[in-house]
């Protein structure tokens, strides 16, 4: 498990249940017409996702800007996510 975690690979690992939940969570949708819709799922997912993005970048060693462009890229969703939330 150590390795896993300090090689960075435990992020393609939890990337890889992310992907799963959001083909879980968006078939409960079309088959049952209830559950979160299709912008909630991208919003909350991808705010996670892209900070498990940017924490892969930083062990991968890229460059600051591609590190920075995935936080801007959480805060993006997050605040997208919000704005959705508070006129629903």
């Amino acid at each position: 498990m150590q390795n896993w975690i300090e090689s960075g690979r435990i992020v393609d690992l939890m990337l890889l249940v992310v992907a799963i939940e959001i083909c879980v969570l968006l078939a409960y949708r079309v088959r049952t017409g209830r559950g979160l819709s299709l912008p909630a799922v991208i919003f909350n997912i991808g705010a996670g996702g892209s900070l498990m993005v940017a924490l892969k970048l930083k062990f991968a060693g890229a460059e600051w800007l591609w590190i920075a462009g995935a936080l801007v890229a959480a805060l993006v969703l997050h605040v997208s996510a919000l704005a959705y939330r508070w006129r629903q």
